[in-house]
């Protein structure tokens, strides 16, 4: 492992700017920002691409407007940063790798190795004491404007100041976006920030809530302390749901808008057919079975297994889940129905036979043909056989 001086460093800087046709640096040293690319506009959205929200919004924890590279000290110090089976496999019994950034904040005059990077394995503290002091090349020379460092200049920066070996051990991201001040929240820290926000109305829904499958920005720079992040409030349904992250200046105004995506899951436990049951079939308790299922699925709101009597209104193969819409009453007259029409009006009572002119449940209006008048009347349904009228 060799560390090179920092003279090293700023020779190796003037040699890609020269190799790419771009000006030198200033005479006091700094990145000629010609060498640096905006790294922040992908994820940007203005105003006019997600529409403003009037309610209001969820506040970002107190604790999640600390910067992230505190964060990443914690995982430094702690050994704490985590591995996925393809890089456990990677460092082998006594390996150890050093996982670069895709997005950083540096508050020095030159962006420093643990700046970027985050110990995997078992590095010796001596070891990352060391390196992590390493200048790799000068800080942007703005303050709290990400600029981005792609993957090949990266690779070279790394491998001119640590050497070959310790740079051959670096798990490079596709880009690096970094800014000199201000806070960054990565993808890691917005989803733990909207499992926390969203929790309590989760909690509220019937059966079993998840969010998975996040889809969030890679990362979101904040221009200084005084800044924040909320998430704002939008409609959660079971399936795809659409989050807003709105950025705020310390007096409240919003300064962008920043869209992601996460699935939700709600398990419910439902009553589901227990066999085939067939159109216009009475439905019975031996027919009900109960099955946890995703509510993302159902086409309409299950059934509450109350009320009835019942029959279905369409087929149900076995397994199925039985839907409010599948059933109808079994007190519901059909169209052509021959029923018992019922005259109350004072003391008088009478009774004919009359021809349901529509479908119509128990309470409800419908048009009924007098078998022995042929005039029509509206009665109102109390039973399968019987229409009233008032």
């Amino acid at each position: 492992m060799i560390l090179r001086r920092t003279t090293a460093i700023f020779g190796f800087v003037l040699t890609l700017m020269t190799a790419t046709g771009l000006p030198q640096a200033g005479p006091q040293g700094g990145m000629n920002r010609a060498f640096w690319q905006d790294g922040e506009h992908k994820n940007r959205q203005s105003s006019q691409q997600i529409p403003s929200q009037a309610r209001p919004r969820m506040p970002l924890p107190p604790d999640a407007q600390n910067p992230r590279a505190a964060k990443t000290s914690v995982q430094i110090a702690s050994g704490t940063a985590s591995l996925t089976p393809q890089q456990t496999n990677m460092l082998g019994p006594d390996g150890w790798r050093l996982k670069i950034a895709a997005a950083a904040v540096t508050n020095t005059d030159m962006v420093l190795l643990g700046d970027i990077a985050a110990p995997l394995g078992a590095v010796a503290p001596e070891v990352w004491n060391t390196i992590r002091m390493a200048e790799l090349w000068p800080a942007p020379p703005e303050e709290g404007k990400p600029l981005q460092v792609n993957r090949s200049r990266l690779s070279q920066a790394l491998r001119q100041t640590l050497g070959d070996e310790t740079a051959g051990r670096c798990l490079l991201p596709t880009s690096l976006v970094i800014q000199r001040g201000g806070v960054v929240f990565r993808q890691d820290d917005l989803r733990a920030y909207v499992v926390k926000s969203l929790t309590p109305q989760l909690a509220a829904m019937p059966g079993e809530a998840e969010l998975h499958d996040f889809r969030l920005p890679e990362y979101i720079f904040l221009s200084h302390g005084g800044q924040r992040v909320q998430l704002e409030p939008g409609k959660l349904a079971p399936g795809r749901i659409t989050l807003r992250f709105a950025v705020q200046e310390a007096d409240g105004s919003t300064l962008r808008r920043v869209a992601g995506m996460a699935n939700l899951l709600l398990w419910i436990t439902a009553p589901t057919a227990a066999a085939p049951l067939n159109k216009g079939e009475s439905l019975g308790p031996q027919g009900i079975t109960f099955m946890r299922v995703n509510a993302a699925q159902l086409r309409d709101l299950p059934w509450d297994g109350h009320g009835g009597p019942w029959r279905l209104a369409r087929t149900v193969a076995a397994g199925e889940p039985i839907l409010q819409s599948d059933l109808v009453s079994e007190l519901m007259v059909r169209r052509g129905d021959v029923l018992n029409v019922i005259f109350s009006r004072g003391n008088v009572h009478m009774s004919a036979r009359g021809e349901a002119l529509a479908d119509g449940e128990p309470g409800a209006t419908i048009a009924v043909r007098n078998l022995q008048t042929k005039k029509q009347i509206y009665g109102v349904v109390k039973d399968s056989g019987t229409v009233e009228i008032h």
